[in-house]
């Protein structure tokens, strides 16, 4: 029988080595948002973001800021299954792109740049060990959600939003603090206006 503290222990390390917890000041509020800094478009489908939505309520409770996630985000986990693009806890970077070719590759601004933001995205986090690790669900109902989709869409976010072009490029010294913040690993889904605002 394993003792508690053996048990305490074990998920203390899947947590430690999970990809690391934003930062406190990266739920700081901040002048504008990510939108209004880079016209980005959706990366999913609307039709297969509002099944999965309905299918995933978000959970009542969040972790605090800097504490670390027992998961990933599972609508995203969902999104990327619909379209074929996770597969076997694994990305497949052709059913992404395809996929995408009709979102975010349709945008002439995106459409050239899209491709090497999945390939370079898909290695960066399919060979980090940390979002492989094993996921702890928030509910008794389900399987836990994986840290690689969302970490994936995260970075694909990220890449495009460094390399906006200057066409949907809103240039400010504001616009430019968001740039510093993703430099200094905040998530981009922190930098879209659903944290805390003033």
């Amino acid at each position: 029988m394993f003792s508690l503290a053996f048990v305490v222990l074990t998920v203390v390390g899947l947590v430690a080595s999970q990809p690391p917890p934003p930062d406190a000041s990266c739920f700081q509020p901040t002048a504008l948002t990510a939108e209004d800094c880079c016209k980005l478009p959706k990366a999913v489908d609307p039709a297969v973001m509002d099944k999965c939505k309905a299918d995933n309520p978000r959970p009542s409770q969040m972790p605090a800021p800097g504490v670390p996630r027992t998961e990933g985000c599972c609508i995203i986990q969902c999104a990327m299954t619909e379209t074929g693009g996770f597969v076997n806890n694994a990305l497949n970077t052709d059913a992404i792109k395809k996929a995408m070719a009709t979102t975010i590759g349709a945008d002439p601004n995106f459409g050239s740049q899209i491709n090497g933001a999945i390939d370079s995205c898909a290695r960066q986090i399919q060979n980090d060990p940390a979002y492989s690790v094993a996921p702890i669900s928030s509910s008794p109902d389900r399987a836990g959600c994986s840290f690689i989709p969302q970490g994936f869409v995260n970075c694909v976010y990220t890449t495009l939003f460094k390399s906006c072009p200057a066409a949907v490029w809103t240039e400010s010294s504001d616009c430019q603090a968001l740039k510093t913040k993703l430099d200094n690993g905040c998530p981009y889904f922190l930098l879209m206006g659903r944290g805390p605002r003033q």
